[in-house]
């Protein structure tokens, strides 16, 4: 970490921790090949366009009851700092891969930054620990002073809550986008398919933006269930996709900043494999949001407004 980052850790008295940790795991070599083997595989055959899996880490396990040790993968946890114009705003846990994507999906759906239109311009600067992306704004753009004066730093499985920050500010959603019940079951099926990673390593989540009739636009995967979110919002931004046309799902969770990331970048439609939250199910009707739990293939839970789904003709 560089110097600038090291006093904001030191101010917030976490990030010391995270940086040293990061350190550390970058000393670390596998047992036989004795150097850390990342890859990046593409996405085939999925509409999905050049999209890149995270990177994923060669290891030399000890299957319990096996002759001998087995090589296999393992998912990359790695710090990322994301600033806002010089101002760094928030160090996460995430998988490398989508980096920029992740940036902007962050700032826009933690509300940080107002509009995609405010967004002129994001760089990358890779460090031998810490890569850094930063989101440069147009003059006069709008962002929240308060959020920006307070760093965050955040495990892969949480979310980038600060004091004060349980109150929503996010405004109800319009009609939104009406959806097929059979495009919402078939999402899961697509959704797998683009898991490129979960399939080699485990332990990754992920999530995608479908149409309402339920083709795949993007799908993203990351260690953090919030980041993939972030990433597959943030892909839409980057690439001029609308998402008030579009639905959510995602492999985490439904908490509560998974119903308020997404309504704040216009979502009308969420689902996920999982439960939702007490919160997160009061949030999307206030919300005018149709959240949807416990998503299959032949079956699912409709919490809020579930006028948005259509059902087939018998």
């Amino acid at each position: 970490m560089d110097a600038r980052t090291v006093a904001d850790a030191r101010a917030d008295g976490g990030g010391r921790a995270i940086g040293a940790a990061a350190q550390r795991a970058d000393r670390i070599r596998p047992v036989a090949a004795h150097r850390r083997s990342e890859v990046r595989v593409k996405r085939r055959n999925q509409g999905l366009g050049n999209v890149e899996s995270p990177g994923l880490f060669r290891w030399e396990g000890h299957p319990w009851g096996a002759p001998g040790p087995e090589e296999g993968w393992v998912v990359v946890e790695a710090p990322l700092e994301i600033a806002v114009g010089d101002t760094l705003v928030a160090v996460l846990m995430h998988t490398p891969g989508l980096e920029k994507e992740l940036a902007v999906g962050y700032c826009l759906g933690e509300g940080i930054v107002s509009s995609a239109e405010d967004i002129a311009s994001v760089d990358t600067d890779g460090g031998d620990v810490t890569k850094r992306v930063s989101v440069r704004l147009r003059p006069g753009a709008g962002l929240d002073a308060e959020k920006l004066a307070k760093p965050r730093f955040v495990r892969s499985g949480c979310a980038a809550n600060a004091p004060g920050d349980w109150a929503c500010t996010v405004p109800p959603l319009g009609a939104g986008v009406e959806v097929a019940d059979a495009a919402l079951r078939g999402a899961p099926k697509l959704l797998a398919a683009a898991q490129e990673s979960y399939r080699v390593a485990g332990g990754i989540h992920a999530a995608g933006v479908f149409t309402a009739s339920g083709e795949a636009v993007v799908v993203c995967e990351d260690i953090g269930r919030h980041n993939a979110v972030d990433k597959a919002l943030g892909a839409c931004v980057l690439r001029g996709i609308p998402l008030g046309d579009k639905f959510l799902l995602g492999t985490g969770r439904a908490s509560y900043e998974f119903v308020t990331k997404s309504a704040r970048l216009g979502v009308s439609v969420v689902a996920s494999f999982s439960s939702p939250t007490s919160l997160s199910v009061q949030l999307a009707d206030v919300l005018n949001q149709t959240l949807v739990g416990y998503l299959r293939p032949h079956r699912f839970v409709v919490y809020t407004h579930p006028w948005r789904i259509r059902r087939a003709e018998p």
